[in-house]
């Protein structure tokens, strides 16, 4: 009986982790950068049984689709053309850039973010710019 809810435990875990694996976008990632962790949800990474997930597993799950390109958006654009970015490239997701010189990653916008923080309260997607909704915990890769 154990062992039958353990296979099970790790089936639907594999399928959960190559469920968030298909949903990340990342191309071109030099080979310095191997492992993703999170400084602030490090334990439920580990918890998850991602904290060996590498570059190269994100990668290789999404397969042939991938197109060798980010995608992105900056803290300065509307939530209107970063969820139209998100629906004419099928992503639930974009990483977000702070403009200027050097685009530095400011965090994430996801779709849950724009339900609960705009559609929810009911703001206008037009006129609130991504850098006031998008989700701000950042990854380091390494």
């Amino acid at each position: 009986m154990m062992q039958g809810a353990t296979q099970a435990i790790r089936f639907h875990a594999n399928i959960l982790k190559h469920s968030i694996l298909q949903r990340i976008r990342l191309a071109a990632t030099p080979p310095l950068f191997h492992h993703i962790q999170s400084f602030s949800s490090a334990a439920r990474i580990e918890e998850h049984g991602f904290e060996s997930t590498t570059i190269s597993d994100v990668l290789n799950a999404k397969g042939k689709s991938a197109d060798g390109s980010w995608l992105w958006c900056t803290t300065d654009d509307t939530v209107y053309d970063a969820v139209k970015s998100m629906t004419q490239h099928n992503v639930g997701a974009l990483v977000v850039v702070k403009p200027g010189e050097q685009y530095s990653i400011a965090g994430i916008i996801t779709e849950r973010d724009y339900l609960r923080k705009i559609i929810v309260q009911g703001r206008s997607s037009k006129s609130t710019k991504v850098g006031d909704i998008m989700t701000e915990e950042v990854f380091v890769l390494w």
